[in-house]
């Protein structure tokens, strides 16, 4: 298949990023609540060897609460930080001087703010997800270090290329070819004062497995399904499998329940992906991936514009229910 997206860390005094891409469903089950549960999982490479492509970049929603329960909420917002919004925009403008201005907004959806005080409209912007609408090149930019005034961040930046890109992967990602296409995404003086720390070229999949279970095993993660990154329901979603997995290997094991729990967790997890993730990170990418001058046209845009408390209760409630499977409760369901 055609590469349709390069990823990229970005450090910069402007604004991106993204993780280390490490798969997050063994450590999650080791970190299982329960004292009498532990999970050991093996890997036939080292641990220097583990992907380190430019991944996932954020939790939020149900993975949030999953982080809560297994007991590393509080680390992980120690080592991250909160983001203060996601904008919609549209591609970088001329600011009269030679350089290159962030795009007009053409909706956003705030983040409740901790207390950190934010100084300017520059350290603002510092904090948002930005995704950027074009119809070939449309992005999202993500801040991966909480933005200190006067320091460079690091950023992640995920941008589309042109289907009718027939360049090879080394020539995709040559100097030339990341600078030219930070230039259409950054904004700044020129030439740029940003340094690429990391790339790597992306497949976009919508795939889903026939089923996540068979006999004594499971799926979970991108083993089970795959997405575009627009979004982020990704990583997340493998987070949530793995509640589940942990969940129902605790049943079985700890509680005597029947192997038939790990087919629920099938069901029910599979059920999420094409009932919610599949559809939703569809229409993320469908909605970033669109003229500009249009794109307000969209439902979600338009309530964007100003948003009421209903309107984003409507738009985060699936992201802490159908998102999410509550094993105990499917099991009852069916009386096991």
């Amino acid at each position: 298949m055609r590469i349709q997206a390069i990823v990229l860390y970005v450090r910069a005094h402007l604004v991106f990023l993204d993780s280390s891409g490490l798969a997050p469903v063994p450590p999650y089950c080791t970190l299982s609540p329960s004292p009498k549960l532990a999970f050991v999982s093996k890997s036939s490479k080292k641990n220097s060897d583990l992907n380190d492509a430019p991944r996932a970049s954020g939790y939020f929603g149900g993975a949030l609460l999953a982080l809560k329960k297994a007991g590393i909420m509080d680390k992980a917002l120690a080592l991250g930080f909160a983001g203060r919004g996601i904008a919609w925009r549209k591609s970088l403008a001329d600011d009269g001087l030679g350089n290159k201005r962030m795009g007009d907004i053409l909706a956003h959806l705030s983040f409740p703010r901790d207390s950190t005080p934010l100084d300017g409209t520059d350290a603002i912007l510092r904090w948002e997800i930005r995704s950027i609408i074009h119809p070939i090149h449309y992005s999202v930019i993500t801040p991966l270090e909480k933005p200190q005034e006067g320091e460079k961040t690091l950023f992640r930046c995920a941008v589309a290329l042109d289907p009718k890109d027939t360049r090879s992967d080394e020539e995709l990602l040559s100097e030339d070819s990341l600078s030219s296409l930070l230039g259409e995404m950054m904004p700044g003086p020129r030439p740029l004062p940003a340094r690429v720390v990391r790339s790597s070229p992306y497949r976009i999949h919508q795939l889903c497995a026939s089923t996540f279970h068979r006999g004594r095993c499971i799926l979970a993660g991108d083993a089970a399904h795959l997405n575009n990154p627009v979004g982020a329901l990704g990583l997340t979603t493998g987070i949530l499998d793995a509640e589940a997995a942990a969940d129902a290997l605790e049943l079985i094991i700890n509680e005597g329940k029947q192997l038939e729990a790990l087919r629920i967790y099938s069901h029910a997890r599979q059920k999420a992906f094409q009932t919610f993730v599949n559809p939703v990170s569809t229409a993320n990418k469908l909605r970033i991936a669109n003229d500009p001058e249009a794109a307000t046209e969209d439902w979600f845009l338009r309530a964007m514009l100003d948003p009421t408390p209903e309107t984003i209760e409507e738009f985060t409630k699936p992201f802490f229910g159908i998102w999410r499977t509550n094993m105990r409760e499917e099991m009852r369901r069916r009386q096991l």
